[in-house]
C-alpha cells in the first residue's frame, strides 16, 4: 500500500518529461508537502488529510531510499532549507505561488466526506 501511495504521489509531484526520480528529489517533495501542512492552512482550504499522508510517505521513502544514516538527515536538511524559504517569501506569497501548481492544487479543498 506504501508504496503505491508513494507512486500515486510521485506522479502527481513529477511533471510528464521524463526525469530521473533521486531520494534528495524524494525529500523535496515531502518538504513542499510538509510546509504546505504547517504553513497554508490560514490562507488556503488545505486537505490536511491528505497533505499529511503525502508528507509522510514521501518522507519514509526518502528515509528508505537513503538509508538510516542518510536518510533522516537528509529531510531534516530540507525541511529547514523549505521552511526558510518559505519564511523568505511570506507563507501567504508563497502558499499562493505553490497553489498554481497542478500538484498542489490536487491537496486543496476539505476532506472527502
Amino acid at each position: 500500500m506504501r508504496v503505491a501511495v508513494t507512486a500515486a504521489i510521485i506522479s502527481l509531484t513529477t511533471p510528464a518529461t521524463a526525469q530521473k526520480i533521486t531520494a534528495e528529489g524524494i525529500a523535496r517533495s515531502a518538504s513542499l508537502y510538509a510546509a504546505i501542512v504547517a504553513f497554508c492552512p490560514p490562507t488556503l482550504p488545505v486537505n490536511l488529510a491528505l497533505a499529511s499522508n503525502a508528507a509522510k510517505a514521501m518522507t519514509d521513502a526518502a528515509h528508505e531510499a537513503l538509508g538510516p544514516d542518510l536518510g533522516p538527515t537528509t529531510v531534516r536538511n530540507e525541511l529547514e532549507r523549505r521552511f526558510d524559504e518559505v519564511r523568505e517569501q511570506g507563507p501567504a506569497a508563497w502558499c499562493a505561488r505553490q497553489a498554481r501548481q497542478p500538484a498542489v492544487a490536487a491537496l486543496l479543498g476539505p476532506a472527502p466526506r
